[in-house]
């Protein structure tokens, strides 16, 4: 009898162990869907995002031929209208020139166009790393700026305008095989960023200057040294740091660095995970490599 029982109990224990284990791996699997669901909602908002700064941009440059035509059509007339009457007068020519243009590129991706961002640091057990392939925004050039990237070589008193942002629950821990690490170090690494308040890691160009080329990317045609506003975790810093500029097909260009800081800049404590006697370094590095494409064709 008591030998029944046992077993009897040891099947118990055993059933509901294995409806823990199955319930687990759905637990799983649900949290997988919801975050590849959660990844490719950030990447069709970086998508969203870009083709309404393109199509503002196209607004406002149908606006101004609009303009620029109606103008041309009351200047004609008015010199039709002075023909008939002082015929004698020679009018000049009407010339115009386009000041300010400024050509308009948005984030992009697919093949041959892999973007990545990857913050490293240290602990007391090992190095980690953290990547997301989804970085959003756009950048603002002059004309003349390509120029200068053809010849490779920096054009001064040109302003550059740059608005970028990492979603933060993209970021994901990685092993250096490249791998996925650890859910938990992803959640503690969430709320050290304050994801549920800032869910977006931002960064604004605020200047730019020619850049030495003695260092980095030595394939890239053009090399400057950036200053911006980088915000994380609701505190914003200005940063400097050498960007690459490389171009590629179909008038598309990647954007390339890195810069290191600390995460108590940014008023973040290093973690320290309780019970793992695990203590992470303060210092880190962030590296990117970002392409954008023309928001529209010339003469489209």
């Amino acid at each position: 009898m008591k030998r029944a029982l046992v077993i009897l109990l040891v099947l118990g224990v055993l059933g509901v162990i294995g409806y823990l284990g199955v319930m687990k791996y759905l637990a799983e699997q649900r949290a997988a869907r919801l975050d590849s669901a959660l990844h490719d909602a950030d990447a069709r908002n970086i998508q969203m995002e870009a083709d309404l700064q393109a199509a503002n941009q196209r607004v406002a440059e149908l606006s101004k031929a609009q303009e620029t035509l109606q103008r041309k059509l009351e200047e004609k007339a008015a010199g039709a209208g002075a023909s008939q009457t002082v015929t004698s007068t020679a009018t000049a020519p009407v010339t115009s020139t386009a000041t300010g243009a400024r050509l308009l590129y948005t984030a992009a991706g697919g093949v041959g166009m892999t973007n990545l961002v990857r913050i490293e640091g240290t602990s007391t057990v090992h190095n980690w790393q953290v990547e997301s392939r989804l970085i959003g925004g756009s950048v603002e050039l002059p004309p003349e700026f390509l120029a200068g990237l053809k010849t490779q070589s920096y054009p001064t008193n040109v302003e550059l305008k740059a608005n970028v942002f990492i979603p933060v629950r993209s970021l994901k821990s990685m092993t250096p095989s490249g791998g996925h690490y650890s859910d938990p170090m992803d959640e503690i690494m969430y709320e050290k960023l304050l994801a549920a308040q800032f869910s977006r890691i931002t960064y604004t160009l605020d200047s730019v200057a020619a850049g030495s080329a003695d260092s980095g990317n030595p394939n890239a045609a053009l090399v400057l040294q950036a200053t911006g506003s980088l915000g994380v975790a609701g505190v914003t810093n200005q940063i400097t740091m050498p960007v690459y500029l490389s171009p590629g097909a179909d008038g598309r260009l990647q954007f390339s660095g890195l810069v290191r800081t600390k995460m108590t800049d940014f008023k973040i404590t290093p973690p320290e995970p309780a019970g793992m006697g695990i203590k992470t370094g303060d210092d880190v590095t962030l590296k990117f490599w970002w392409w954008v494409k023309p928001a529209a064709k010339p003469g489209t």
